[in-house]
């Protein structure tokens, strides 16, 4: 059995741990149980779950920022799951622009590269920029 094979075992068997917490309503415990060390693959479902169990905590500024940490790392169509959960999770903390902004990207409104720049910031292009042509039009 190779080191990767081990390290996936490993945490398939804390977030599996983490959810049995979860079920039994004993969320500091699963919050304590996730694994935080060489994720991998797993970094995206690790830092999900993690957002939703401090929402149900009510800790919605660690919540969003897992939240969109997991979007940032997922693949579609998880990432579009997880920008939804951290449209939710702003709503819930009264920013309204920012879960609408966040609703958005999760209905595939935006590029995902609008998101995911080297300065963190959003590139907007500007307003009489040609679009790119859809595949399959002319």
């Amino acid at each position: 059995m190779t080191t990767h094979d081990r390290n996936t075992i490993r945490i398939t068997r804390r977030l599996r741990e983490a959810t049995g917490y979860i079920e039994f309503g004993m969320l500091d415990h699963a919050l304590r149980s996730l694994p935080t060390e060489e994720l991998g693959v797993w970094e995206g479902p690790t830092l999900f779950l993690r957002g939703q169990i401090l929402t149900a905590l009510g800790n919605l500024p660690e919540a969003a920022a897992s939240f969109r940490r997991a979007a940032e790392v997922s693949n579609y169509p998880h990432d579009r799951i997880a920008w939804l959960a951290l449209s939710h999770c702003l709503r819930r903390a009264g920013d309204l622009d920012g879960a609408v902004h966040y609703l958005g990207r999760a209905r595939g409104a935006f590029s995902r590269h609008l998101f995911l720049t080297a300065e963190r910031s959003t590139a907007i292009p500007p307003p009489n920029a040609r679009r790119p042509e859809k595949e399959g039009t002319s």
